[in-house]
């Protein structure tokens, strides 16, 4: 008898085990920062869940993060469950400069706008000087806004954003219209509206704090590499501290791209299966 409550419990653990595999580790990653995730709120983090100053960085060389980095781990402030969860899919950053792109598309607006708005109106002459003054208006705030595109990519899906940003506050990141690309269609995903703030860009690290301005909205932080997995625990650890001394919490880590750790919780998952299976057949057995 001993030793099938024993086997009872090794099975039970079986199932727990594998039922952690599959939510920790072989979804896909995004669709648990989006308000949509099925993650209950703590009673902790239900007071905190408007966007903070997380004083991001104000000086910032731009050109110098453009380009490819790879998510280390991603933290959770506002919902789920405390603890180190594991997944095997890889997330990785594309930042690419469409100041450029978005400043000629602004300015086509304004002047197609500008053109239906005189066309057949005898009136527009005399409103001529005060159109102009807006107009000047306009045109001094395009060309003192920059603008960004991130592209968020997990295997063959990706979403992408358009942000802007000034000159005055770079580490400061606007959202700019819908998100698009094929993680969209996961899990009801909840546009995102809100802001980026750069907390840290040195070198090989790169720590963005996504903050939607909606009460429904998550607030998470991806910590960003230029290789591969390539920050050690200590500086993760570091990162964690230093999102916990501006006002963050840091309880949920959700590490990717960790494929041996998947490897050993699938292997520990199939022993623990045989296991279970031949208990029952000793217990059928006697």
């Amino acid at each position: 008898m001993q030793y099938f409550l024993f086997g009872s419990a090794l099975c039970i653990l079986t199932f727990s085990i594998r039922s952690l595999n599959g939510n920790s580790i072989d979804n896909k990653y995004h669709t648990f920062t989006t308000a949509s995730s099925e993650d209950v709120y703590t009673e902790q983090n239900s007071n905190s869940m408007l966007c903070i100053d997380m004083r991001p960085q104000t000086t910032l060389d731009m050109e110098e993060i453009l380009g490819l980095w790879y998510g280390n781990e991603i933290i959770m402030h506002t919902q789920g469950v405390p603890g180190v969860f594991h997944y095997e899919s890889c997330v990785l950053i594309h930042l690419a400069d469409v100041t450029q792109q978005m400043r000629a598309h602004m300015r086509d607006y304004s002047k197609n706008y500008n053109n239906r708005r005189s066309s057949g109106s005898s009136s527009v002459a005399t409103r001529g000087a005060t159109n102009q003054y807006y107009q000047q208006q306009y045109e001094h705030e395009i060309s003192t806004t920059n603008y960004l595109r991130l592209v968020w990519s997990e295997g063959i899906d990706d979403l992408e954003y358009t942000f802007n940003y000034t000159d005055l506050n770079p580490g400061q990141w606007l959202n700019v219209g819908e998100q698009r690309g094929s993680l969209m269609a996961m899990n009801k995903y909840t546009q995102f509206s809100g802001t980026v703030q750069v907390v840290k860009a040195v070198s090989n690290q790169l720590v963005l704090t996504f903050c939607g301005n909606d009460l429904r909205s998550s607030i998470y932080t991806i910590v960003l590499s230029r290789t591969p997995q390539s920050l050690s625990e200590e500086e993760l650890r570091s990162i964690r501290n230093l999102l916990s001394r501006r006002g963050l919490n840091t309880d949920t880590v959700r590490k990717v791209c960790d494929s041996a750790a998947a490897h050993v919780a699938k292997n520990v998952s199939s022993v623990l299966v045989l296991i279970c299976g031949a208990v029952f057949a000793l217990w059928k057995y006697f």
